[in-house]
C-alpha cells in the first residue's frame, strides 16, 4: 500500500473541511456585524425622523399651524407606534403657605416611538430620546425653557394611539384648544385662594417626569438648571426643585416677628429699592396712633447664623396727637447695626438722633388723621453716622451682648467695589448715607434669608401698629444661577399623531 499516498489524501480533506468551516464562522462574523450596522442604520434614520416629527409636533401644538405630515420611511424589522397614556408630567409648588403643598399640573405626557430589537427612538415632552442597553440620551431637547428665573414649559401631550410599520407616514394634528395653566386667574391655590399669578412666591417648585426615559430627562434638568436634580430609579421619575425668589415688588407688611422672605438675591449690592410705610394707630383718624405712637419703635431686622443686621426708627417722647396738632416738626433717632462673629470689629454701629419727621427719606407723616413712619432706606439723602447708637429701646436684638466690650468703637472696612464706590475703611464718627448702608449689609447675607419685623413698646407697654395698613416695597437684582424661579410660564398643548 502507497501510505505516502494516503496521506496526502487525508491531508487534504482535513485543509478542506478546515477551510470550509474558516469561511463559515467568516460568514457568521460577517454578517452579525451587517446586521448591526444595518440596525444602528435604521435606528440613526428614526432618529432622524423623530427630530423632524419633533419640529412638526411643535408647529402644530404651539398653534402655528392644524395639520402637519412628516415620512418617518421604513421600519425595517421594527414598529413605530403612539400612546396616549406613556409618563406623565406633574408641577408642583411647595410651601407656599404654612407648609402646603400645591400640584398646580398633573397629566400623561405621550409618546410617539419607534422600536427594534433593543433600541427605541422615542418623541416625549417636546423632545426626541434614545434608548438603548446603555441607557438613555437625548437626541434633541424637550420643550423645557429656562432662562434667568423664568421657567417656560409648553406641556406638549400626545392623545392618540396607533401603530404602524413598513413605509410609515405620520399625520399630526391640533386636539383641543391650548389650555392656560399658569399663570391662570381662574383657577387658586387651595389653602388661600389666592390666584395663579406671577411671581412665584414662597416655598419651591418642582418638575416630576415619570418616563421609561426618565434618565435622559434628568440629565437635561442638570444642563440647564442648577436646580436639585434627584431620580427614583424604581419609579422611573426625575425631579428638578426649583427655589422661588419669593418677594420683588411691593410686600404686605408681616405681624411683629414674622418674616419678608428674600429668595435669589443677587450677589453684591443688588438692593434697588427698599421702602416702608407703617401706619401708627388703629385707623380711626383720631391723630394720636390708639394712644402709643409716643416713644414706639420699628425695625427691621436678620438674624441668620454667625450675622445679624438690624435697621431701627424711634419716635420720640411726648408728641401727642401728632396729626392732630400739626404735625410739628420733632426729632427722630435711626440707627443701623451689624455683627458678624467671625471677625474681630466688634458691632457696626451707624446713628442719626436728629432726623426732621416732617420731610425726607426718614419721616413721620401723616393720612387721615394717622401718623405713619415712612422710611426709604435706598435713599442716599440720609446720612448716619459711625460709632454709637442713639436708639435706646430694647430692639429685637440685644446689640450690647453682641460687642466686645471696646469704649470705642473698631474701625470697619467695606470692600465692596462696584456703582457704590465703597472700599473705604470707616472711623469714629465717619459719615455714610442710607442706601450704601443698606445695600452693603445686605451683601452679607443671600442667596436668601428672613427679612423680620420688629416694633416696640409704645406708652402702655404694646405697640400699636395698624398691620392691615402698612407695606412696603422691596427689589433687587435676583441670581443667575439657575437654581431659582420668579416666573412660570405653563401651557397644555394637546396632539393626535395618526401613522399610516
Amino acid at each position: 500500500m502507497n501510505h505516502r499516498a494516503q496521506s496526502s489524501n487525508i491531508g487534504l480533506v482535513l485543509l478542506l473541511a478546515l477551510t470550509i468551516t474558516s469561511a463559515g464562522v467568516v460568514v457568521a462574523i460577517g454578517s452579525s456585524a451587517l446586521a448591526d450596522v444595518q440596525q444602528e442604520a435604521t435606528a440613526d434614520r428614526a432618529a432622524h425622523a423623530m427630530t423632524l416629527l419633533d419640529a412638526r409636533t411643535a408647529v402644530v401644538g404651539l398653534g402655528e399651524g392644524s395639520v402637519q405630515t412628516v415620512q418617518l420611511g421604513r421600519s425595517g424589522g421594527g414598529q413605530y407606534s403612539s400612546e396616549s397614556e406613556s409618563g406623565w408630567l406633574r408641577i408642583r409648588h411647595r410651601n407656599y403657605t404654612d407648609n402646603e403643598t400645591e400640584t398646580i399640573y398633573n397629566a400623561s405626557l405621550g409618546s410617539v416611538s419607534y422600536r427594534s430589537s433593543g433600541t427605541t427612538v422615542a418623541y416625549q415632552g417636546g423632545g426626541v430620546w434614545r434608548q438603548q442597553a446603555g441607557g438613555t440620551t437625548m437626541v434633541s431637547p424637550p420643550e423645557f425653557h429656562y432662562r434667568g428665573t423664568t421657567l417656560t414649559l409648553p406641556v406638549l401631550r400626545v392623545r392618540s394611539t396607533d401603530a404602524a410599520s413598513g413605509d410609515t407616514t405620520a399625520t399630526i394634528r391640533q386636539s383641543d384648544e391650548l389650555v392656560r395653566v399658569f399663570p391662570n386667574e381662574s383657577d387658586a391655590y387651595d389653602a388661600t385662594s389666592e390666584p395663579y399669578v406671577n411671581p412665584v412666591r414662597n416655598g419651591t417648585a418642582s418638575v416630576t417626569v415619570h418616563s421609561r426615559y426618565y434618565e435622559g430627562w434628568a440629565d437635561y434638568f442638570r444642563t440647564r438648571t442648577t436646580g436639585n436634580v434627584s431620580v427614583d430609579d424604581d419609579n422611573r421619575t426625575a425631579t428638578v426643585v426649583l427655589e422661588t425668589t419669593s418677594v420683588v415688588g411691593a410686600f404686605p407688611y408681616p405681624e411683629k416677628d414674622e418674616a419678608v422672605p428674600v429668595r435669589g438675591i443677587a450677589e453684591g449690592h443688588s438692593v434697588t429699592d427698599f421702602e416702608t410705610s407703617i401706619r401708627v394707630g388703629n385707623g380711626n383718624g383720631n391723630g394720636n396712633g390708639g394712644g402709643t405712637a409716643n416713644n414706639l419703635y420699628v425695625s427691621f431686622y436678620i438674624d441668620e447664623g454667625a450675622r445679624a443686621y438690624e435697621a431701627a426708627v424711634a419716635l420720640p417722647t411726648g408728641i401727642g396727637n401728632y396729626c392732630k396738632n400739626g404735625p410739628d416738626d420733632v426729632d427722630l433717632r435711626m440707627d443701623v447695626y451689624y455683627h458678624d462673629e467671625s471677625t474681630t470689629e466688634g458691632v457696626h454701629r451707624w446713628t442719626n438722633d436728629s432726623i426732621s419727621s416732617v420731610s425726607g427719606p426718614v419721616q413721620l407723616a401723616c393720612e387721615d388723621g394717622d401718623p405713619v413712619i415712612q422710611i426709604e432706606f435706598t435713599s442716599s439723602a440720609q446720612n448716619l453716622t459711625y460709632g454709637s447708637s442713639s436708639v435706646d429701646e430694647d430692639t429685637a436684638i440685644d446689640w450690647d451682648s453682641l460687642d466686645d466690650g471696646a469704649p470705642d468703637p473698631n474701625p470697619t472696612e467695606f470692600t465692596h467695589d462696584g456703582d457704590d464706590g465703597e472700599n473705604t475703611t470707616y472711623d469714629y464718627v465717619d459719615e455714610q448715607n442710607l442706601r450704601i448702608l443698606t445695600r452693603h449689609y445686605f451683601a452679607m447675607f443671600g442667596p436668601e434669608f428672613k427679612l423680620r419685623v420688629h416694633h416696640g413698646p409704645g406708652d402702655s407697654g404694646t405697640a400699636r401698629i395698624d398691620v392691615s395698613g402698612s407695606g412696603g416695597v422691596l427689589r433687587y437684582d435676583t441670581i443667575e444661577g439657575g437654581a431659582y424661579i420668579t416666573y412660570l410660564h405653563v401651557t397644555e398643548n394637546n396632539v393626535t399623531v395618526e401613522l399610516d
